[in-house]
């Protein structure tokens, strides 16, 4: 009986693995090593990356979607909040270079079905049903999508591509035509000698009045150039895009500055058009690094543009003189340091620092006797004292300032107070 059902688990495993194919785009959360997937944006991840990252990890849960869409985080905000606690990378590569199945005997696959609600609830659940029978860190989440056959035809003809040899490319004089799947998710655009690179995760969108609105520029020319002027002070990555079958171009201003690197501006050529469109925004919004580091950002959108005409573009990392090297340099990102949190802790400290200041010149303020009274002046200075109470009471009650500086001191203490409840809703809401 015992090899019986033994035989039993082993074809419902083999069903499992085969009838369970998956397909970028891939998001990894829960293992402190993912994070070394992410700066290989570049390229896809390596195989030896992946093993080692199925081999080190307890248990691997694994969430099948049935569309390569991406997934909103205002539609899943608790696995929104999931991803965000943990170490995670995002791939979106096809395929994976090792398959998590030949390196983990401790992989469960739940496919996902049903509205956003429903799937949000039911990764949320998986996953922490595993963490409570493995422990915190221990466990490898992996969002796919499921594959369908329109993804064997397109690994196959990657494998196909990968096999040709030096010379047979050095003899094609075309432009290779990306096939449907690379049009629809790949948007890396590396110059030739892996001097500068641009990757975003969607595709850019133009819109230029009377000519083109709101175009998302998806397929373009392989043969992506960077024009190094580092002597100069400033580089430009051009891509030639494929649009209505005319060629639009792209040229990504860099310039150096002080061991800096800016990307201030993109000239756009589109037949008679030609315009230099400047980033939108502050000083802030300009995407800079230090040489031998790449700028990152995913937060927000990217604008260049005028007072009629646009580019954006999302989601993205970019690092010019590469040098060959084939992969980004440390990640400089969006992110500020400055939070609503923080600026609320900052300002009820300085109110905190201001009261406690009065305090303390209050305090010094204060004299002591310096000298002592007789027995027999002791009756007439009771008096004096008596009569001195009673005058500077008077007086103080009529004094303007001292009523200014009640009236300074009461609006202390209710902006504290408000200030304090403020900073308790803003830490609640974040």
């Amino acid at each position: 009986m015992h090899c019986v059902f033994l035989a039993i688990y082993l074809c419902l495993a083999v069903t499992t693995c085969s009838a369970t194919g998956l397909s970028g785009p891939y998001l990894f959360w829960g293992h402190h090593s993912v994070i070394n997937l992410q700066p290989r944006a570049l390229v896809e991840a390596s195989e030896e990356d992946l093993t080692n990252l199925f081999q080190d990890t307890k248990a691997i849960v694994i969430f099948v979607r049935n569309t390569t869409g991406r997934i909103d985080g205002k539609a899943y905000p608790r696995f929104q909040q999931v991803v965000k606690s943990n170490a995670w990378a995002y791939l979106p590569q096809h395929f994976l270079a090792a398959e998590p199945f030949n390196y983990n005997a401790n992989i469960e696959v739940i496919n996902l079905s049903g509205n956003a609600e429903e799937e949000d609830e039911s990764i949320v659940s998986g996953y922490n049903d595993a963490l409570t029978i493995y422990g915190e860190g221990e466990v490898l989440g992996i969002l796919a999508s499921r594959e369908d056959d329109t993804h064997y035809i397109s690994k196959r003809d990657a494998k196909e591509r990968e096999e040709r040899t030096e010379e047979e490319r050095g003899a094609t004089t075309t432009s290779q035509t990306p096939t449907a799947e690379e049009e629809d998710k790949t948007f890396i655009y590396v110059a030739l000698g892996d001097k500068a690179v641009l990757y975003v995760t969607s595709a850019p969108v133009i819109n230029i009045t009377g000519r083109l609105n709101d175009t998302k520029l998806v397929s373009h020319n392989k043969d992506v150039t960077f024009d190094d002027q580092k002597g100069k002070g400033y580089g430009r990555l051009n891509i030639i895009f494929s649009v209505e079958t005319q060629k639009l171009f792209l040229r990504f201003n860099f310039t150096l500055s002080r061991g800096y690197w800016y990307m201030k501006a993109v000239e756009v050529e589109y037949n008679d058009y030609k315009a230099v469109l400047p980033v939108v925004g502050t000083i802030y919004s300009i995407p800079s690094a230090p040489l031998g580091f790449s700028y990152r950002c995913s937060s927000r959108s990217l604008q260049f543009g005028n007072n009629s005409d646009s580019l954006v573009i999302n989601d993205f990392q970019v690092q010019p003189w590469l040098n060959g090297v084939p992969h980004f340099g440390d990640v400089y990102d969006c992110v500020g340091f400055t939070t609503a949190p923080i600026w609320a802790g900052i300002l009820v400290t300085l109110f905190l620092v201001g009261i406690l200041s009065l305090g303390l010149i209050a305090l010094m303020d204060i004299k002591t006797p310096n000298r002592f009274e007789s027995s027999r002046s002791k009756q007439l200075s009771l008096f004096i004292q008596e009569l001195e109470m009673f005058i500077l009471i008077t007086y103080g009650i009529a004094n303007p300032f001292v009523l200014l500086t009640l009236a300074i001191e009461f609006f202390l203490i209710h902006l504290l107070f408000i200030l304090i409840v403020m900073y308790v809703y803003i830490l609640l809401l974040y």
